[in-house]
């Protein structure tokens, strides 16, 4: 099962790692990146027109944001002590509380990462665990108890920083607090060794323990923000979706949410335990630890890590891998048998995700009908006639855009065998976003990009343009797309559900997910929609379904 999921997330090109990998680890090197908040100058004494919040009391000590156009934002809060030295690959600890007031302006550090990505900038600091908050008003009162919404950044585990995600019109338009964080990726994220594991404490998933410390953070101290901490909704999309599925299956995550949010997450693949053992022998000794011991481990310098971790960073945008406490058993295997925490969930992609993935945005050099032909194959010979024929080359304009139709097939499919698994347990509603006309923040290529993936994040986070892109506003039919999504979005993190409290007000109703009904909600100009049933149908899942090995 898991060799036949693992191909039906190949990423255009002969392996599906390496495609992926040098996608989000490569694709704009020499750029100079920069947060997407730009108002926020690095130096302390950047000028800019915002007042500051009133000071919020946590837990950990007194916090003072600014007041940007209305909204309360409370920037580089720790959440944990930093895992430097010793605390390296050990499970987040406890933040030494302040005793001033601290200045919650600018983000914090994120996570170390070797290369740009179109998620996120390279970094060398370890000392990153920080968190932001995102309130409708500048004073946020302990008296509210508004819903609470939050994310978990993309980048396939390996990449990413919350810096890029502006929360203000989520909580402005939809009456939430918004919490954004960072967490460990990479090796120094999710990583095995025989003298770490030995050492009696949770080990191996490292930034799923980091969110839910963030997730602890929230419990504690949200309602100094206005938040209800019994109505948490996480939400993420790409590797940040997986990071919502590792929760949603994590026991160590019971009660720490009420909903979630799964956005273009389908990567339910998980690596061997023995697998993660053996990459972590062998990067110790390609690092200088041939002793194999911890004390070596963790006098690496985080530059040895990132020119080390390629055989780790490899495998580690598939399901986090089991370690016995963090993820006690196969993702889809939990999922199927209902071992996980049963929520309501909202589920779905876009209508052209491998359009961000294909080689053409790095190497420049178009698809070709060899490349289309080594795809089909990558599912296996025994099914490579019927793909092509389900996708003749000849049917699309370039042999891109017939990969990208192929590809979506496998992930549509995907999403809809999740719909099936969580539809049985508590309320589901699935969507597809299939606005082709969406700005796309990539130099131009050779085939229209679509509805490609990450696509519907600048609908619910204004401007966004991953860690390097070209940021363009939304049109007017884009924004009420948006505002059409943003209430969705809240709407559910409010009461599980997307439809507004009262009839007639609001987006098109949202019919739950029904297996039987096999039904979508259609996110697209000029508004929103209800698919007619039978998603499977229209891509082909009977056919796919066997490919991807579900049953």
């Amino acid at each position: 099962m898991r060799a036949a999921l693992a191909r039906r997330w190949w990423a255009a090109g002969v392996s599906h790692r390496v495609a992926v990998l040098s996608w989000v680890l490569a694709v704009a090197g020499p750029l100079l990146l920069t947060p997407a908040f730009s108002w926020l100058d690095a130096s302390p004494d950047a000028p800019h027109d915002d007042r500051t919040t009133a000071v919020v009391r946590t837990h950990e000590g007194d916090v003072q944001g600014v007041d940007h156009n209305g909204v309360g934002m409370f920037l580089g809060i720790p959440y944990a002590a930093p895992p430097v030295g010793d605390l390296r690959w050990r499970p987040p600890q406890e933040v030494e509380p302040w005793t001033q007031t601290l200045a919650a302006t600018k983000f914090g550090n994120w996570c170390p990462q070797q290369q740009p990505g179109v998620f996120a900038a390279p970094s060398t600091t370890e000392d990153c665990l920080y968190l932001n908050v995102f309130t409708p008003g500048p004073e946020p009162s302990t008296s509210d108890k508004r819903p609470v919404m939050v994310w978990f950044h993309g980048g396939g585990l390996i990449s990413g920083e919350s810096n890029d995600y502006d929360g203000s019109k989520l909580a402005q338009r939809g009456g939430v607090v918004v919490v954004s964080l960072n967490y460990r990726v990479g090796a120094l994220g999710f990583f095995s060794h025989p003298a770490l594991n030995a050492e009696g404490h949770p080990h191996v998933n490292y930034g799923v323990m980091d969110q839910q410390a963030g997730l602890e953070w929230v419990k504690r101290n949200i309602r100094a923000f206005g938040g209800d901490p019994n109505n948490v909704t996480i939400f993420g999309q790409s590797g940040g979706g997986t990071a919502v599925m590792a929760n949603l299956q994590s026991p160590l995550s019971k009660n720490l949410f009420q909903r979630a949010i799964n956005q273009s997450g389908t990567r339910i693949t998980v690596t061997q335990p023995s697998t993660m053992l053996k990459l972590g022998e062998d990067f110790a000794t390609a690092a200088g630890c041939a002793d194999q011991t911890a004390a070596c481990l963790r006098s690496l310098s985080v530059d040895q890590v990132l020119a080390n971790q390629a055989g780790i960073t490899s495998v580690v945008p598939d399901f986090p891998s089991v370690d016995g406490t963090v993820i006690t058993q196969p993702a889809f295997e939990a999922f199927r048998d209902g071992n996980y925490n049963k929520v309501p969930i909202l589920n779905g992609l876009v209508r052209d995700e491998q359009a961000f993935f294909l080689p053409e945005l790095t190497t420049h050099v178009p698809a070709t009908a060899e490349d289309y032909d080594r795809y089909a194959a990558s599912f296996g010979a025994a099914h490579k006639d019927a793909l092509l024929n389900e996708y003749p080359l000849a049917n699309h304009p370039s042999p891109s855009l017939a990969l990208i139709a192929m590809a979506q097939g496998a992930k549509a499919c995907t999403a809809r065998s999740l719909d099936q698994q969580w539809a049985e347990h508590a309320p589901l509603y699935a969507y597809e976003f299939q606005d082709r006309t969406a700005p796309s923040y990539f130099p131009p290529v050779s085939f229209p990009m679509g509805a490609y993936h990450t696509s519907e994040l600048q609908y619910l986070f204004p401007l966004f343009h991953g860690g390097q892109g070209t940021a363009h506003p939304l049109n007017t039919e884009q924004e009420n797309l948006s505002d059409a999504m943003v209430d969705y979005w809240t709407n559910f993190a409010r009461s599980g559900s997307p439809n507004g409290a009262r009839s007639g007000e609001g987006p098109p109703a949202w019919s739950r997910y029904s297996a039987a009904e096999d039904n979508v909600q259609i996110l697209d100009l000029p508004a929103p929609r209800a698919a007619a049933t039978g998603y499977g149908s229209e891509n082909a899942c009977e056919m796919w379904d066997p490919i991807l090995s579900w049953n």
